[in-house]
């Protein structure tokens, strides 16, 4: 529903790390801190996660980042996990300012 959304935004990135290797439901910190490394040049960093467990494995893969640069690129956003993600990347399409995004986030 989001891609359809922003289209082919180029500024507007979007990866899933929920799951567990083997296929089952979980987070996995190691899986996160692929995904964060693959978006290092991004301008900003933006982590939803809709449960504790999930909030932990997001902390423990930003623990695990060596770049002090690459860690001032990232957001745990703590908002409705679909909700959130969805006014996120729709106001991030429009380029907006990062704390354009996270207002908009928090009215979710």
């Amino acid at each position: 529903m989001i891609d359809e959304m922003i289209g082919t935004s180029e500024s507007v990135k979007i990866k899933s790390c929920g799951g567990t290797e083997d296929g089952r439901l979980g987070t996995n910190s190691l899986e996160i801190l692929k995904c964060i490394e693959q978006f290092k040049e991004a301008e900003y960093i933006l982590i939803f996660s809709d449960i504790g467990s999930a909030v932990l494995s997001a902390e423990t893969a930003l623990d695990l980042i060596e770049a002090e640069t690459l860690k001032t690129k990232i957001q745990l956003v703590d908002a409705p996990l679909v909700e959130g993600a969805f006014a996120a990347a729709v106001r991030a399409s429009i380029n907006s300012s990062l704390n354009e995004i996270l207002v908009e986030v928090a009215n979710c």
